[in-house]
């Protein structure tokens, strides 16, 4: 049986189809692959300020953002990054058009929006062609089926293996 990782963010997988064009914006992407390897581990942490709106994050909290990225969940990378104003912004911009589009889940904060979708426990799993996250349920999940974007496979051009994500409600 395969281990299962916790993991502290599943609800990230909920902006999936934004990603190419945030990291285009934030310059870590040029004709749909990555620049570097720095850009390469910017995004994760980028992600994690997506998620959370802190620019800090231990290793412990990055799996699904590395896989994400297209890195491997073992490769250590920095815990910190320096976010400027404007891309802080960006970001901020990028949650305000979720919530105004997402008409279900009402006038939502930016922090109500990241508390109550995208900082959520779940569990993630390795499988030879594949990878399963399990979100964790709450209550009103019942408006996830109202959602206007598509997460249930996420592959990019520069993952390795698709995720397939288990998000009951």
């Amino acid at each position: 049986m395969n281990q299962a990782i916790a993991v502290r963010n599943t609800g990230l997988v909920l902006l999936n189809t934004f990603f190419p064009t945030l990291f285009e914006r934030l310059g870590l992407i040029q004709n749909g692959k990555f620049i570097d390897e720095y850009s390469q581990s910017d995004a994760v942490q980028y992600l994690q300020f997506l998620a959370t709106g802190n620019s800090f994050a231990e290793e412990e909290f990055l799996p699904l953002n590395k896989i994400l990225c297209g890195l491997p969940i073992s490769i250590p990378l920095k815990t910190f990054i320096s976010i400027t104003q404007e891309n802080s912004e960006l970001i901020e911009g990028l949650i305000k058009a979720v919530i105004g589009h997402w008409p279900a889940i009402g006038d939502s904060s930016v922090e109500g929006f990241r508390g109550n979708w995208l900082v959520r426990d779940g569990l993630l799993t390795e499988y030879q062609d594949h990878w399963e996250l399990r979100v964790e349920k709450r209550a009103f999940d019942v408006l996830i089926n109202q959602a206007p974007f598509s997460f249930s496979i996420i592959m990019f051009p520069w993952m390795e293996k698709p995720i397939h994500v288990d998000w009951e409600y």
